[in-house]
């Protein structure tokens, strides 16, 4: 469902997924005639969830609001969790038309209470406004990626029978020169009429390694937060992902969250992954395809890491924001090293001196810590992408940003993808330096090795990481002469130059291509646009948007067959 492994023993889960009825709402009349109160239109057309609304033919670029509906019929229970794994952008959610909760955020889950829902048929209406704009949402209204709106994630339903039930249940895997430790917090809320000590078991591979009991005042919730030391535990590692499950058990409820321990540190220019240096050869990842644009289903999603493990590659940047938690079930299940960033992509000053972008920015870096801290794949966090970080305002928000990431988690590095090259102002906030940089096809004054040599001395002995390079080609283009722009032959020149540098230079940690398959993006408004980006695709991919290969593939394959970690 919205796990690749089963999340609960004890609770039963209604999948919501299939067909719902859609409406858009252009001139946002659904608030004022109630469309979530029993005046829904009659005339609604039919969209898979989950799923966008821009793969349908009428919808392909439609942003604005958007309301969905669905009926479904519940057990009887002591109250139900309703949960989305995420809705583009904000959400606003009804069941039997009354307002039970609302979201901001695309790329981050919640869930909804239902207290004590009656047996039987319900109706849940919900409004999505995919809208962006330029002053307070994330991401901005400049972006080069498609802006998506409507439901792309799984939408589940969660029956809890029990007088306490688990909220919110976080596992944080240690790993410090060989001694493994877990660290558990678990939010526990009780649904009694009176106070009740809740006695609460932790189990790893169900083998139990710590009890307790935790008193529960009605209506009120108490936090269970400890470490636990661990012996005899396997390492985590892309050649040998060993993986744990971790459950908490109530008397009436359980919860199982998955995780593997492995070590990743700094020191001087090296990453060190289990205290071997580590090198990165990866690829930048959008959720994007052809005919199911974010909400790519799980067999797609195989068949991406496939791909890429085929190719050589080790890791994958989600780029720009966190994945589905699926997609980094996949990573931690076949080895596959994960760095996760938020949609903080391309921000000028201006927009970051806005409390309500700073504020927002803090509440995506702690939903998804807080979310996939579990995930051995994911070896490192990053807080933006190319924004204004050669200005005090950009200093102050990485400051913050990190510092809200260490709030949660200290066992991982952190940094942001720059732009800005010697210009920038904080790569002292951070454990190591990403830099961006398109040399043979944004600009042609400097070579890599010009380039890379005068950053190193820029940003002294730290690790340094190329997160994207590449160049666009039109998949099926081919020109005999050399130097044609867009062609196969083009895009694959200028990989292999900078690939057989890049894995020739000891002070290099790695690099991430850009990218692993050709992206839809904005819809543009000019001419420029139109030939920056042919198709509105981003055509930097070493696959088409239907995964078919290019030459610049093959031409990668082969150099990474030669480059080991």
């Amino acid at each position: 469902m919205h796990r690749t492994f089963r999340t609960s023993q004890k609770r039963e889960q209604v999948d919501l997924a299939g067909v719902w009825d859609f409406v858009q709402d252009p001139q946002d009349r659904g608030l004022l005639e109630e469309w979530y109160g029993g005046a829904f239109p009659s005339d609604p057309i039919r969209l898979w969830v989950p799923g966008v609304w821009n793969t349908h033919r009428t919808l392909l670029n439609y942003e604005g609001i958007g309301w969905y509906r669905c009926r479904f019929d519940l057990a009887p229970c002591r109250a139900a969790r309703l949960c989305f794994a995420s809705v583009m952008h904000q959400a606003n959610v009804w069941l039997d038309g009354e307002p039970v909760g609302e979201h901001y955020g695309g790329y981050s889950p919640f869930s909804i209470l239902i207290i004590a829902p009656r047996q039987g048929a319900h109706e849940l209406v919900v409004r999505v406004d995919s809208t962006h704009d330029g002053s307070s949402t994330i991401p901005s209204d400049r972006l080069d990626w498609f802006r998506y709106g409507g439901i792309p994630r799984p939408v589940w339903i969660e029956l809890l029978q029990g007088e306490a039930y688990v909220d919110s249940f976080r596992v944080a895997p240690v790993l410090n020169d060989g001694q493994a430790a877990l660290n558990v917090r678990a939010e526990l809320v009780s649904l009694s009429e009176e106070t009740r000590r809740v006695a609460w078991e932790l189990f790893l591979d169900d083998m139990p390694i710590r009890s307790g009991e935790t008193a529960v005042e009605r209506g009120a919730s108490e936090i269970v937060m400890f470490g636990q030391s661990l012996d005899g535990v396997e390492i985590w590692s892309p050649e040998n992902p060993r993986l744990y499950q971790v459950r908490l058990e109530l008397q009436q409820d359980d919860v199982i969250e998955r995780t593997g321990f492995r070590e990743v540190a700094v020191t001087g220019e090296e990453l060190l992954l289990n205290g071997a240096p580590l090198r990165i050869r990866g690829l930048n990842r959008h959720e994007d395809h052809a005919e199911w644009g974010p909400a790519i289903p799980e067999h797609l999603m195989l068949r991406d890491l496939q791909l890429l493990k085929d190719m050589g590659a080790n890791a994958i940047r989600g780029a720009h924001y966190p994945n589905d938690q699926r997609f980094l079930d996949l990573c931690d299940e076949l080895g596959i090293l994960f760095l996760e960033e938020i949609p903080l992509w391309g921000f000028r000053a201006d927009q970051l001196a806005s409390d309500v972008i700073s504020d927002r920015a803090a509440a995506m870096v702690w939903a998804m810590v807080e979310r996939d801290v579990s995930h051995p794949c994911i070896w490192a966090w990053s807080v933006l992408n190319e924004c204004a970080t050669d200005t005090g305002v950009g200093r102050a928000i990485v400051s913050r940003l990190v510092d809200t990431v260490h709030e949660i988690d200290r066992t991982r590095p952190v940094t942001f993808a720059s732009d800005r090259a010697a210009r920038d102002r904080c790569f002292d906030l951070v454990d190591f330096v990403c830099l961006n940089a398109y040399h043979g096809w944004y600009t042609h004054d400097q070579s890599w090795p010009e380039f890379l040599d005068r950053m190193r001395a820029v940003i002294g002995a730290k690790p340094m990481i190329v997160t994207e390079f590449g160049a666009g080609a039109i998949y099926g283009w081919h020109a005999l002469e050399d130097g044609v722009v867009w062609s196969e032959e083009y895009q694959a020149k200028v990989l292999a130059d900078c690939l057989r540098h890049f894995l020739a230079r000891p002070d290099l940690c790695g690099f991430f291509i850009w990218q692993f398959y050709d992206t839809r993006t904005d819809k543009g408004q000019d001419g420029a646009r139109a030939l920056a980006r042919p198709r509105n695709y981003n055509n930097k991919g070493l696959l088409n948007e239907y995964r078919q290969p290019k030459l610049a593939y093959y031409l990668t394959r082969d150099l990474l067959s030669q480059f080991k970690r």
